[in-house]
């Protein structure tokens, strides 16, 4: 099945561009990372791979020399085919289990910049977290689970993803079938192999197997690439997520997962599943000024998970819950589209989110864009009071003050609100 991602595009200015480096992309395991690089190798007069899991000889090559014309020369060898650096991909994947690899990508951008040289792994931001590696000598990119508007092109709603793509004037008249199609990404979320067994087999419940398998599979690698004492805090903060979500105000409350417990028994962990691409960790500022990095404190956050379709599986959330808009939901529903708005913000941009608290009120996701602040409320119904919102924005200066919920596309020149519809998240 052919998924299009639109992070391709990048991928083509990296390959176009006179001053690239080795380029490593990362993202959680299952996303579809070795897939794109596969896709890409099209774009080449052929592609070479070198799996360091499956074939854990090639670990002998790096070690012996860190000459990229020797390390090119033995790939070659022991492929049986001759590797061309200037028409060919070279894809290093789980480049992670062998770290002199990695280091000779700082040897391929000085010697030999003309290579086409990409690197990926499933714990890579895990390694790379833990080790350090010399700037300026390898290019990044991350791929995220799938967008919204990825799910339209893969489901074939080619006509609804053009309207989304283009942010089409007529976008209100699909509002009831964009919405339909939003629930049953709730359900499936961004995962391809999820998304590959539903548009196969049309069942729900087979969909929600395989999220069940992959969250195994997630919780097997705490124990396997972090050792068992920190596994298990791992595994803790990982399960607690959901519940933490639950709660009215969402902030990360360590005392629920053990009691009396502090933040400094949970970072550690909490820092390997954001580095692992599994969670995403929202601060919440009390104080607001450019820049908001410098007002954070580690201790006072929300953690979101990095899927909302595995969101729903980790929760045990009845598939009917999204179908049928039960009542039972009602107190998840919040957190639930809060999720997948920093979902879709996440895949398609880089500003840096923040929660904003204050005595009385609260504003769910706020970041600045130059020296404009941009405060964004979003609401899991059509209604709901925007009370914090105008607090904050007649207490600070903001060029538009935001609401994303199940409501139209509505834009107000006049009181500088922006009324945003769910699925077009990414555009707030």
């Amino acid at each position: 099945m052919n998924f299009k991602r639109t992070i391709y595009s990048n991928l083509l200015s990296w390959k176009n561009s006179p001053h690239r480096h080795p380029l490593i992309l990362k993202g959680a395991r299952q996303v579809g990372k070795t897939y794109l690089i596969r896709q890409f190798g099209h774009e080449f007069s052929r592609l070479h791979e070198f799996n360091f899991q499956k074939d854990p000889a090639l670990k002998n090559i790096f070690v012996s020399t860190n000459d990229p014309k020797k390390i090119i020369d033995l790939l070659g060898t022991l492929s049986k085919e001759k590797i061309d650096l200037t028409r060919d991909l070279i894809f290093f994947d789980e480049i992670q289990d062998c770290p002199e690899a990695l280091n000779s990508l700082k040897f391929f951008a000085e010697d030999e910049p003309n290579a086409f040289v990409l690197a990926a792994g499933s714990l890579l931001g895990v390694y790379l977290s833990q080790h350090t590696f010399p700037v300026g000598k390898v290019d990044y990119l991350t791929l995220f689970p799938m967008s919204f508007y990825e799910f339209l092109l893969a489901s074939e709603n080619l006509a609804l993803a053009e309207k989304i793509l283009n942010l089409s004037s007529d976008i209100n008249v699909f509002h009831e079938k964009l919405i339909e199609a939003m629930k049953r990404y709730f359900i499936l979320g961004g995962m391809p192999k999820v998304l590959s067994v539903f548009l196969e087999t049309e069942n729900y419940q087979k969909a929600r197997e395989v999220q069940e398998n992959l969250l195994t599979s997630y919780k097997s690698d705490f124990a396997k690439y972090s050792g068992p004492v920190n596994a298990l805090k791992i595994l803790s903060v990982f399960e607690h997520i959901p519940r933490q979500l639950s709660k009215d105000n969402r902030k990360f409350q360590f005392n629920l997962i053990k009691k009396k417990s502090r933040f400094a028994e949970f970072d550690s962990a909490i820092n390997w599943l954001e580095h692992a691409g599994l969670c995403h960790k929202i601060s919440i500022i009390e104080n607001v000024e450019i820049p908001l990095k410098l007002h954070i404190k580690e201790n006072m956050f929300k953690l979101y998970f990095f899927d909302v379709g595995l969101l729903g599986a980790l929760a045990e959330l009845p598939l009917s819950t999204f179908l049928n808009n039960e009542e039972l939901f009602k107190t998840f529903k919040g957190a639930f589209t809060e999720n997948f708005f920093l979902q879709e913000f996440k895949s398609s941009r880089h500003e840096s989110l923040y929660c904003w608290q204050g005595n009385i009120s609260e504003v769910d996701f706020l970041y600045n864009q130059e020296m404009n602040l941009m405060p964004i409320e979003v609401k899991s119904g059509e209604s709901g009071k925007l009370k914090s919102l105008g607090l904050f924005a007649s207490a600070h200066s903001c060029k538009w003050k935001t609401r994303v919920s199940l409501k139209k596309l509505e834009i107000r020149e006049d009181t500088r609100l922006r009324s945003i519809p769910l699925y077009l998240a990414a555009l707030a």
